[in-house]
């Protein structure tokens, strides 16, 4: 998708003429957005600017704001997988290793959800207006184009509920000094039930059922996994294992049914890196993001093979418990760790080598030269994200499965995603599964090995209320790393979410600040 301005489009609308026809043109800023959605150019191009938003929120700025990858920072940055770089963090990001963020940090700002809010909600006022207009805005234009609308104001307000709880919502355009542009806080349940379910429930009613999924584009299976994902938030499994079997009877990239049946539904073995470095050609991928270097420039991510000054690593407890053993003759057969990081580059301080989503070798060796790891982890890389695939589903669908008491199949789902690693499966005896709080640490833990880098890993730990329980002994390890003797670990629980930032907070007098901080 390339990244596109509002404005330019604009600007390209207007008519050259004279100088005193341009002096008495009205204001690009001041275009109405009824006068902007007149053709399908104009529909196609708030479509762009709508997923423009969210990619370059969630990845980053490119160009000189970079390393702003919000992807990482929400998702896994203050987590038991990652800590701070001690040589290159800065102030901020060590805020974010040691739980201990104020709101003066740029990344407790939620104002980029609301800039793609705003664009979702024009979409969804004035698309169906152009219908009257141009003629090849057809009904099902309309309807695909408000399905992915409704959809990602979802998805943006399920990641605001998740990291900020309670939360201003606005589900129309802000169009006239009229209306009131401060709001107090709506409910983080009523925003999930009545925004973020019922959209998703709307997008999907509108969605064209078995076509082959567009990864790049919210799709009939990305909106079944938005659902499942939210019900799991819920902890209302039923719900959640009807949506994930809907996503079953979608198609994949690849034109055939996402199934669920087996590990034969997954990328193979042999090519699980593909879901990450050529989604559009994998069985496995349902929704990622499209970051292309040569219309955003670089990502310049923080999780990169580049080697640069990141100011965040893999954290060393699980660096040593679960990549390191893979560099000694005692290693698992795991396929995972050796294309998640650069495990045979020197210093030996390879924590920060992140090639999971670079275009580099199946398994980087010591045999690869300087010249070799150059061209492989390039900066010019475009990085896929994934928003959901097939593996994050068979493992939510074993932990749903084994919330409804259904241990048998939670197992085998399970063991799919182990059978695909080259890991031995687990049998129904085996202590680490055979029974319902077991399994359920044994599938979080699971997740993290499969998904780690993926912005998953925090909200695993607050939707299944193991922040405490893991986060407490990290954080007790960080501080005596930093030579403190108060090791309070994760003292405060109300801290599992974020709090509002200060320039937020000073923008709209109705909000407070969340339990926990202070202003």
């Amino acid at each position: 998708m390339k990244t596109f301005k509002y404005i330019i489009v604009l600007m390209m609308l207007l008519p050259l003429g004279s100088c005193k026809k341009f002096l008495t043109q009205t204001p690009v800023s001041q275009i109405a957005d009824f006068q902007f959605y007149k053709s399908k150019y104009d529909v196609d191009a708030a479509m762009a600017g709508m997923y423009s938003g969210f990619q370059l929120m969630m990845v980053g700025e490119g160009g000189t704001t970079s390393f702003n990858d919000r992807y990482h920072y929400w998702g896994d940055f203050r987590s038991d997988t990652f800590d701070r770089f001690i040589s290159y963090a800065n102030v901020y990001q060590n805020e974010i290793a040691f739980n201990a963020i104020t709101p003066d940090n740029p990344y407790s700002d939620w104002s980029k959800f609301y800039t793609v809010i705003s664009r979702a909600n024009n979409n969804i006022k004035y698309i169906p207006t152009v219908t009257a207009i141009d003629n090849s805005v057809t009904t099902d234009v309309v309807n695909a184009d408000l399905a992915q609308s409704y959809a990602m104001r979802a998805m943006c307000y399920f990641y605001i509920l998740r990291i900020w709880g309670d939360a201003p919502v606005w589900l129309e355009p802000y169009e006239s000094i009229s209306q009131e542009p401060e709001r107090e806080k709506t409910t983080a349940a009523s925003i999930l039930n009545d925004i973020v379910i019922k959209d998703l429930t709307t997008a999907y009613s509108l969605t064209v059922k078995g076509q082959t999924a567009s990864v790049f584009y919210i799709n009939e299976a990305s909106i079944c996994a938005n659902l499942a994902d939210a019900y799991m938030w819920k902890k209302d499994y039923p719900n959640a294992i009807i949506w994930i079997n809907n996503l079953f009877k979608a198609k994949n990239p690849k034109g055939a049914l996402y199934a669920g049946t087996s590990d034969a539904n997954l990328e193979p073995t042999a090519t699980w890196k593909n879901v990450f470095t050529t989604p559009t050609a994998s069985a496995e991928a349902i929704w990622s993001i499209n970051w292309n270097y040569t219309n955003n420039g670089c990502s310049c991510m923080v999780l990169g093979p580049a080697n640069n000054n990141k100011g965040m690593q893999l954290d060393p407890l699980f660096y040593a418990s679960y990549f390191l053993p893979q560099t000694t003759a005692t290693h698992t057969n795991d396929i995972r760790p050796k294309q998640t990081l650069d495990l045979y580059i020197t210093p030996t301080n390879n924590r920060d080598r992140f090639v999971k989503f670079a275009q580099s070798p199946v398994n980087p060796t010591a045999a690869s030269t300087a010249a070799d790891l150059a061209i492989y982890y390039a900066v010019t890389i475009n990085p896929y994200l994934p928003m959901y695939r097939l593996g994050d589903i068979y493992l939510l669908y074993a932990e749903a499965l084994n919330g409804n008491n259904d241990l048998p199949n939670a197992l085998k789902y399970l063991n799919y995603i182990r059978k695909r690693a080259s890991l031995v499966e687990y049998l129904p005896t085996d202590p680490l599964v055979n029974n319902k709080a077991s399994m359920e640490n044994t599938i979080l833990q699971e997740r993290m090995y499969e998904l780690v880098g993926e912005g998953k890993r925090w909200f695993d730990l607050i939707r299944t209320d193991h922040v405490k329980q893991i986060m407490d002994p990290v954080l007790k390890d960080r501080q005596a790393r930093s030579g403190g003797t108060d090791l309070v670990g994760f003292a405060d629980i109300r801290r599992v979410l974020w709090p509002i930032s200060r320039a937020v907070l000073n923008s709209n007098k109705k909000l407070t600040q969340n339990p926990g901080y202070s202003d």
